[in-house]
């Protein structure tokens, strides 16, 4: 057995219980729980079982179980940087009607004083 058939369950575990911990202090959803542990649950398998994910890759018509590995990779990577993209755009978006109401409230006209 190779070495990856230990060290990916064994952080597969300490992932998962980051991700229960993180939810029970309140700064994880229980969806991205879920998410995340099954995709964990998935590396273990996979790490264990390599033949497993050539059957799953012929499931959807991928002739190799790592080409199989390596696109849901990019699919999961893909959903994280589309996920990320819209929250910082909604970050954006709060920071400048913040700035603009803070504008604002704080306008100085030509007639005031110097102080």
């Amino acid at each position: 057995m190779f070495l990856y058939a230990f060290i990916f369950p064994i952080i597969s575990i300490i992932a998962i219980v980051w991700f229960v911990a993180r939810y029970l202090k309140g700064k994880n959803s229980l969806t991205t729980v879920v998410l995340w542990t099954i995709f964990w649950i998935f590396v273990s398998i996979f790490a264990i079982f390599p033949e497993v994910s050539t059957r799953f890759a012929s499931m959807f018509g991928i002739t190799r179980g790592l080409d199989f590995v390596i696109i849901l990779v990019f699919v999961i990577l893909f959903y994280t940087v589309l996920k990320l993209y819209f929250i910082v755009d909604k970050m954006q978006n709060d920071l400048n009607k913040i700035v603009k109401e803070v504008a604002l409230k704080n306008e100085i006209t030509l007639d005031d004083e110097e102080e």
